[in-house]
């Protein structure tokens, strides 16, 4: 009998957009797009984070000034509580994702022991 993995990690990548979780994520995914005030702060930090990760993989130095806007955007963030929402939605699918991960990788980690 032949399994045919890549099925079943669809049929997982279907059921995943079922879960409560994925659920209340695109709910406050759409919350951030159609606040504007939100959209504008959250376009910030995804680009300035978008900017460190690129110049940490790169090796290059982070500025005091590009570390300051960060802190200042991640206060913004913290004060908006559409945003809030949506970054608790996103560290839930996370976390449901770590937990699947957890279980697929199983074998391997049994392997290893």
């Amino acid at each position: 009998m032949s399994v045919n993995i890549y099925d079943t990690a669809n049929q997982l990548e279907r059921e995943i957009r079922e879960t409560e979780q994925f659920v209340k994520l695109q709910e406050a995914f759409t919350a951030v797009k159609n606040d504007e005030e939100a959209s504008k702060i959250f376009e910030e930090f995804r680009s300035v984070q978008q900017v460190l990760q690129q110049k940490q993989m790169s090796g290059q130095e982070i500025t005091e000034e590009e570390a300051q806007h960060a802190q200042e955007i991640s206060g913004k963030i913290g004060q908006n509580e559409t945003i809030s929402g949506l970054l608790e939605a996103e560290k839930q699918v996370g976390q449901m994702i770590d937990d699947i991960n957890q279980v697929v990788l199983k074998p391997v980690r049994e392997l290893y022991q």
